[in-house]
């Protein structure tokens, strides 16, 4: 039985590339991201979205902090020592889902470049919503093949994504993103097959090297390469509240409110932190007043 009492919605707008990586190679890629089984679309496991969260608490919340990030997000002896009043391992009082992704970029004739979505995606984001008791929108069309539909701003008849060219068409009926949700000024509905065919095939590939500092050339066996989700990727997660069961009067309603007050502006998410990749902005929706807000 589902007792989480409130929702949000956290959307994380890509600023630099992002490398949520899965641990294990299957082809020539050293370095794969993270992606769904089923789909083989990229995503970011709700663990690593979680303790980006949690980091992130614990650099800013300052006086703030004390137990009451264990109380928030789940015991962590480790990094997070002060378990003053539990007993044991202690959950935490938010829940949060894996970070979904709903708009890619991609390189394009439209400059300097568009976003890209797919109905399945939509459909998924629309689940999301009426689950966590957001306002909706319509239904979506189903596409196929190279068909296209403008969500939003001015495209040519045929747009190029890389390699392919789909054959975009005005939507009958409008089409906005949630309030709160970031800006989306160049928004192409594809059909799925083409959607995976980006997401698939058009991420960024990075190659790394050693130097060795004597010969100033390459060491051997230090070539790799690294995949990331591009800059300017939209994806979002479902963070759900209840109360905390080891600080009573730490309501779900406190916890959210609290939450979205230091966890704000921008995050660091995935590795190479000293890259400076994975820096995202980030945007809360909550359904505190039962059809959606934004902070």
């Amino acid at each position: 039985m589902l007792t989480k009492e409130l929702f949000s919605i956290c959307t994380f707008y890509a600023i630099s590339p992002v490398h949520a990586g899965s641990g294990a190679s299957t082809s020539a890629v050293d370095l794969p991201i993270q992606r769904e089984r089923h789909t083989n679309w990229p995503h970011i496991q709700a663990s690593g979205v979680k303790g980006a969260l949690r980091d992130h608490y614990r650099k800013f919340a300052g006086e703030k902090q004390g137990q009451t990030i264990n109380f928030i997000f789940g015991s962590d002896k480790d990094n997070d020592k002060n378990q003053e009043g539990f007993d044991g391992d202690h959950p935490g009082a938010i829940s949060i889902s894996d970070a979904k992704l709903l708009a890619f970029p991609m390189r394009s004739n439209v400059a300097p470049f568009v976003w890209v979505t797919c109905p399945t995606a939509l459909k998924r984001l629309k689940n999301d919503l009426e689950f966590s008791g957001f306002s909706s929108f319509d239904d979506i069309p189903p596409l196929s093949g190279e068909n296209a539909l403008k969500l939003s701003g001015t495209f040519p008849a045929e747009v190029i994504l890389e390699d392919a060219v789909v054959v975009a068409s005005d939507l009958d009926t409008g089409f906005k993103l949630p309030v709160g949700f970031p800006k989306i000024d160049r928004l192409l509905l594809i059909s799925d097959e083409m959607f995976d065919y980006c997401v698939s095939s058009c991420t960024e590939i990075q190659t790394q090297i050693k130097i060795d500092s004597e010969k100033g050339t390459a060491k051997d066996g230090a070539l790799r390469y690294q995949e990331l989700l591009p800059s300017d990727t939209l994806m979002y997660s479902i963070v759900y509240y209840s109360r905390s069961a080891g600080l009573n009067e730490l309501q779900a309603d406190m916890i959210q409110n609290h939450i979205e007050e230091v966890v704000k502006d921008f995050i660091q998410i995935g590795g190479d932190e000293t890259l400076g990749r994975g820096i995202c902005k980030i945007a809360w929706l909550n359904n505190g007043n039962g059809m959606g807000g934004v902070k």
